[in-house]
């Protein structure tokens, strides 16, 4: 109130004002705080679950699950291109490696720890970004991380030294795994789980590519001259940031906590009437929650039977994948005598393999299929091993098929056909593994498949380095043998557990504890 207001007021007006409460100051205090306790004691408590917000039924168009099978095939599309790059990225280094060791001076073995660094960053990438796509959704989570894993790379190709260079690969992996990682929640947001290992069979078609493709992309680069490895990371990184624009404009939100909490905000300042919320939006996410749920569970899941088993057998294919991809070109280029780049081309026999076992998979995904309808909708992860236990064989064949017919004695159609096998092989052990630890652990498939990528990713990362020297040592026939002999002592594991699993689970603490 201003003084010229003030003025206008009479005297006596003010002063009895003064005089009155001045007097009874204290028993007005009281006598306020009392009724307004009374008051609200008095209030009727709003019925807030009355205000939660939620899908409208099991047919509700806004949820993810019953959006037309465009869209969803097109976000499902998006993802995968999002994925395409790092997992290229992860093999292209290998095909410059030489060239970069001959500019710094280092070996070729030393030369390949940029493969390594790269998927040593990705181990550790889902740690850290789970939560954001838990907290602030997929595209969050994988969307945001991949334009970092581009700016490193950039970063990569104008380093002026090794050390620089291995740095940035670790920093791009890093973010790269973010995508490699968190993209199997968005086909669990939008694919039913009857359908679900279809479309993650196809979607792997994409992804799973990217190794063996970006060995000769990276071979073709090498032919460049003295800078032609610094393009490759250009490459890489202009790959990400196009990706980065096209995804995060044209593809949608596909987490249903999310979905509903921005459902949840529109409400309220549509009606005015802020109780309305939802059940994400009463998440308070703290840094304990972060290191006990995304840290630790994960390496505690890890002294489980199942986990263990699992996590361990589908490292030891994902290594054998990049093992692969080295020993390709050492195959072919110092065996044969092949040039740069077609001593890569064989790398596309893997991806022909990968298809193979795609098919594999859509087969044991029709079994079970048939054997959820069977039990009513209830499902036994152990059906999902029936396609794993084919590819079990499939992979010690495909490695000693490759190993013995290396020699330029024989016709070269030979160790590309067991590359295929080895292939077909690794896409039936590698998604069996990952189906059965989601549908052993629907709470916790989360932390589950973060132990497997880090053990997978640390597999990776040493199989290129043993690799070359055991090849160079003793000869790629009785090194592909020794990785053979070690794939025929792990066949009996599917077959353990198809028998065995479902008492296994039974005294599993993470098998049916509340999150």
């Amino acid at each position: 109130m201003s003084t010229t207001e003030l003025e206008k007021i009479p005297t006596e007006v003010v002063t009895r004002e003064v005089m009155s409460s001045s007097s009874t100051s204290f028993q007005s205090n009281s006598i306020s705080d009392i009724e307004k306790r009374a008051d609200l004691e008095k209030s009727p408590i709003p019925d807030l679950d009355k205000y939660l917000i939620d899908f409208d039924g099991p047919d509700d168009p806004y949820m993810p699950l019953n959006w037309p099978f465009k869209r969803r095939a097109y976000t499902t599309f998006a993802y995968a291109l999002c994925t395409f790059g790092p997992q290229t990225a992860s093999s292209m280094y290998g095909g410059v490696s030489t060239e970069i060791g001959h500019q710094y001076g280092v070996s070729k073995i030393v030369g390949t720890l940029g493969v390594s660094t790269f998927l040593l960053g990705v181990g550790f990438g889902p740690m850290f970004f789970a939560p954001i796509s838990e907290v602030y959704g997929r595209k969050m989570g994988v969307l945001v991380p991949l334009f970092f894993s581009g700016i490193f790379a950039i970063g990569c190709g104008a380093s002026n030294d090794f050390q620089g260079i291995l740095i940035t690969r670790f920093f791009q992996g890093l973010f790269g795994g973010a995508p490699i990682a968190n993209t199997g929640g968005v086909l669990g947001d939008i694919w039913r789980p009857e359908i679900r290992a279809i479309a993650l069979v196809i979607y792997s078609f994409i992804v799973t590519g990217g190794p063996p493709m970006g060995a000769t992309i990276g071979a073709a680069f090498a032919t460049l001259g003295k800078h032609g490895w610094r393009w490759s990371q250009y490459f890489e990184g202009i790959y990400a940031l196009v990706v980065f624009v096209l995804a995060i404009t044209t593809i949608p939100e596909t987490y249903p906590p999310v979905l509903l909490a921005r459902k949840a905000k529109q409400l309220r300042f549509e009606t005015g009437n802020w109780a309305y919320h939802a059940k994400h939006e009463e998440w308070d996410f703290t840094m304990k929650e972060m290191v006990t749920k995304h840290f630790m569970r994960p390496f505690a899941m890890l002294a489980t039977p199942i986990v263990t088993c699992m996590s361990v057998y589908g490292s030891f294919v994902f290594g054998i994948l990049y093992l692969g991809v080295v020993a390709v070109p050492f195959t072919f280029a110092d065996g044969r005598q092949w040039g740069t780049v077609v001593a890569t081309l064989p790398c596309i026999s893997i991806f022909i393999g990968v298809v193979l076992g795609g098919i594999l998979n859509i087969i044991g995904s029709l079994i079970y299929s048939r054997a959820l309808k069977a039990r009513n909708g209830v499902s036994k992860p152990e059906v999902r091993l029936a396609a794993m236990k084919v590819g079990s064989f499939l992979m010690p064949i495909g490695l000693f098929i490759f190993g013995w017919t290396s020699p330029d004695r024989y016709p070269w159609i030979a160790p590309v056909i067991g590359l295929t096998l080895l292939a077909a092989g690794f896409l039936t052990i590698f998604q069996g593994c990952i189906n059965y630890l989601v549908d052993s652990f629907p709470k916790y498939g989360a932390s589950a498949i973060a132990a497997t990528t880090f053990l997978r990713s640390c597999s990776a990362a040493a199989f290129p380095i043993f690799g070359r020297v055991m090849f160079q040592r003793i000869g790629v026939p009785w090194g592909a043998s020794i990785i053979g002999f070690v794939a025929i002592v792990m066949i009996p594991i599917p077959f353990f557990f198809y028998a065995y699993g479902e008492r296994i689970r039974a005294r599993n603490p993470y098998s049916d504890r509340v999150t």
